[in-house]
């Protein structure tokens, strides 16, 4: 059996424009996950949305900036740029929820309302979510996830122990 993991992490987080988080984590994740199962299919959702708009990720994001501006944002007034890259986050919330499973790295105390998506999609079709978060705390990291991991070594220790146990799907 092959196992697809998604990876799930902030992106935009909590910052008030369009501009991204370091996303360096994603290679460190994928890189984890293909050391320890070579056959995994892993889905970054970033790397996803890079391939999809290609040479139109800045024209997309000047939409995106022109729509969050005004002060009233009504969905079927929005460019055809932005409710395509709004149709995008749904379909990576079906492909967290279709995938074994969920890995989510939310560093810090940073929230992400797209991961938070992500994560309950994938929770709620019985997928495993693991999260790799300080955020023990917070009631929605601890309702969404079948694991919480402390660190990246934490991780890979998981990977290699645990990670085939834990797959729901067969």
């Amino acid at each position: 059996m092959t196992t697809s993991f998604f990876l799930a992490g902030v992106m935009q987080g909590s910052r008030r424009d369009i501009d991204a988080a370091d996303q360096s984590y994603r290679l460190l994740l994928r890189r984890m996950i293909e050391r320890l199962h070579p056959s995994a299919v892993v889905y970054d959702p970033h790397e996803l949305v890079l391939q999809r708009y290609g040479d139109r990720v800045t024209e997309i994001r000047g939409a995106l900036a022109d729509a969050t501006d005004a002060p009233v944002i009504v969905r079927e007034r929005l460019d055809p740029e932005v409710l395509e890259l709004l149709d995008v986050f749904h379909e990576m919330a079906q492909l967290a929820s279709a995938s074994d499973i969920c890995v989510v790295w939310l560093p810090g105390h940073e929230p992400s309302m797209g991961t938070a998506a992500e994560m309950y999609g994938a929770f709620q079709a019985g997928r495993t979510v693991v999260t790799i978060t300080e955020m023990r705390y917070n009631v929605a990291v601890l309702s969404c996830s079948t694991v919480i991991l402390p660190d990246l070594a934490a991780f890979s220790d998981w990977l290699a122990k645990d990670g085939d146990l834990l797959c729901t799907t067969s």
